[in-house]
């Protein structure tokens, strides 16, 4: 039986530290334990889906645990997990009040106490909100109105008092020696109501002395929530709302620096590929996104494939740059690699399109592909220009020469 390990998705630490994130870690760590540094004080972890950002807050986490342990009440939170809240107060004060009261020296037990009234409170806002009055007799609903009527009024004063009573709570840890720090991971694979409602929440209630927030995020997801939400106000694309609208809320904006060539292939030699992928770094460097998430998916997708090729006896003739070519667009463009398995002859029409040998909607193009030329044509205006990669991919391929083979190549990897 093969020996196959795999790489995940999830969050590494120092030790699979395989972008060199300490060079964001050590700044941040810096900024957040200088005793000059001013609060409230945010700060936006900026970069794409997969790049690491759950990552590096993991390790500034981890840092400010092991080092600085006794300075801060760390706080994580994840919107998404809670995204069937009607509001993400209620489960981002319980975040806060859950890490207090797990303190086993019970240092906070006063503190979490106080929390928990103010979470009671608006938890009992929204029962009352979800009762069933259809439901009940008319004397029963008189009482409800007017027991929701008093508790409505007790939930405005708390909430307009929330603020008041949050900073109140972070003033009694700090003379503890303790800031408190919020981890917000996944915001942008929230709704954009509810990416709007955390921003909110953390500009209303959480931007208070002794409080830093370390927030991650998809900018462009961001930006569309916030133009979703406005829309009706009658602003624009052209009006840069999100970019407005966060650096009201952000003091330090950090954008993850995109992967180059030559760290994509340390990258790759460092996860351990496997002999395929290790022996063709050369061309992963040129056509795989530079995104982590998506090297790792196409490498634990080259580890099976290396394995089926091996064990099969009648692939061992394969060529194994094509291989490498296919599993890279079966990872980064799944609706192209769908229509390939369909129309195999595409992979022959985009390889003599990139590599400047023929042109499509040509008496040429249509001898060389008879009765196909309709459809590959219309095809090609589908993914011309779709991805970037797609131009270094057939730049350098060669499936026309093994033209008669592809659907061998197609269904081994998943066609």
């Amino acid at each position: 039986m093969p020996d196959i390990a795999m790489l995940s998705d999830a969050p590494v630490n120092w030790h699979g530290d395989l972008l060199q994130f300490r060079r964001y870690v050590d700044p941040l760590v810096s900024v957040i334990t200088n005793p000059r540094t001013q609060t409230p004080f945010t700060i936006g972890i900026y970069g794409s889906w997969g790049s690491g950002k759950s990552t590096l807050l993991k390790m500034v986490d981890e840092r400010l645990r092991d080092e600085h342990g006794d300075e801060f009440v760390r706080v994580h939170f994840n919107p998404w997990v809670h995204r069937r809240e009607p509001q993400m107060l209620l489960p981002l004060l319980n975040a806060l009040h859950t890490e207090l009261n797990e303190d086993p020296k019970r240092r906070f037990a006063d503190t979490a106490k106080r929390i928990g009234a103010i979470m009671l409170n608006l938890a009992a806002d929204e029962m009352l909100k979800k009762i069933n009055l259809g439901s009940a007799s008319v004397e029963k609903i008189g009482k409800l109105a007017q027991q929701y009527a008093e508790m409505r009024g007790q939930v405005d004063s708390q909430t307009g008092r929330l603020r008041t009573l949050l900073q109140k709570e972070a003033d009694h840890l700090a003379e503890k020696g303790r800031k408190i720090i919020f981890f917000i991971d996944d915001l942008d694979r929230c709704e954009p109501d509810q990416i709007i409602d955390v921003l909110e929440s953390v500009k209303l209630f959480l931007d208070i002395e002794h409080v830093f927030v370390l927030i991650a995020l998809a900018k462009d997801v961001v930006d569309r929530g916030v133009s979703i939400k406005y829309q009706p106000f009658g602003f624009t694309a052209t009006d840069r709302l999100g970019d407005e609208y966060l650096d009201k809320m952000i003091q330090l904006p950090l954008h993850l620096y995109p992967l180059g060539p030559a760290e994509v292939g340390r990258f790759i030699l460092d996860s351990d590929p496997g002999e395929l992928a290790g022996a063709h770094v050369t061309t992963l460097e040129k056509i795989v996104t530079a995104n982590p998430r998506k090297i790792k998916r196409t490498l634990n997708l080259l580890r099976v494939t290396e394995a089926i090729i091996e064990g099969s006896p009648g692939l061992a003739g394969l060529n194994k740059d094509l291989v490498i070519r296919l599993v890279v667009l079966r990872v980064q463009s799944p609706e192209l690699f769908t229509d390939v398995v369909r129309v195999p002859a595409l992979l022959v029409a985009l390889e003599l399109l990139h590599q400047g040998k023929l042109a499509h909607h040509t008496p040429e193009f249509e001898k060389r592909f008879k009765r196909q030329a309709p459809a590959l044509g219309r095809l090609m205006e589908i993914h011309l220009g779709s991805h970037d990669f797609l131009e270094p991919l057939f730049g350098g391929s060669a499936f026309e020469a093994s033209e008669d083979e592809l659907p061998a190549y197609l269904t081994m990897i998943g066609g």
